[in-house]
């Protein structure tokens, strides 16, 4: 029976499954009642009965769903390398190889 329930609700990774109302959801989200209201067949969310209610994984869904990042931010995040790989020097170009210098053959050792 458990496996059918996670199955249903993929997303949810709650131990223990709190649900919130409205009012309770708009302020863990800091955002008003009627904007959940007014989105809710877009939102993830359980209905019981004729009640809506949220679960903690649905509020961290929907946090995720209206976060806004710049392109700025994006790009800065795109073109960041974590600290542990080490950069690979950049290729030199064809006109930057220089010939080594001449060998001079080594001195006979005089005995």
């Amino acid at each position: 029976m458990k496996t059918a329930v996670r199955q249903t609700r993929p997303h949810c990774t709650c131990i223990e499954v709190r649900n919130y109302g409205y009012d309770e959801a708009a302020e863990k989200l800091r955002c008003k009642r009627r904007f959940l209201q007014d989105r809710i067949s877009r939102l993830p969310h359980q209905r019981m009965g004729e009640s809506v209610v949220f679960c903690d994984c649905e509020l961290r869904i929907i946090q995720r769903l209206f976060t806004v990042i710049p392109d700025e931010i994006w790009e800065g995040l795109l073109n960041e390398r974590p600290a542990d790989i080490p950069q690979t020097p950049a290729t030199p170009s064809l006109h930057a190889i220089k010939p080594a210098g001449a060998r001079r053959p080594r001195a006979a050792a005089v005995s």
